[in-house]
């Protein structure tokens, strides 16, 4: 699986956090203003080129120095969608 969900942030930071898999990278994912969900993705889809906009976009939005888990801003269902394409279809991105 390429990601699993993870409490939200708030409920996790109360409750100790939700731990995140060996191999994965905590992540929360939403638009500016918009719901957040937390995810913990596999660390190696990070270096795939459909990610490299994201990590533009997230890099533009927020810096380099935010603090906690990585945030990209973007759609949770377009997020999710990507993920699942990944998952289907390993090489998806790179045609």
């Amino acid at each position: 699986m390429a990601y699993r969900q993870l409490r939200a942030p708030k409920q996790a930071s109360t409750t100790g956090g939700a731990k995140v898999p060996q191999g994965h990278v905590p992540v929360c994912i939403g638009e500016e203003g918009g719901p957040v969900e937390r995810f913990a993705m596999r660390a190696d889809l990070l270096g795939r080129p459909a990610f490299a906009a994201l990590l533009l976009c997230a890099s533009q939005e927020y810096g380099y120095g935010h603090p906690g888990a990585l945030r990209i801003p973007c759609p949770v269902a377009d997020f999710r969608g990507l993920l699942v394409r990944l998952s289907d279809f390993p090489y998806a991105d790179e045609c």
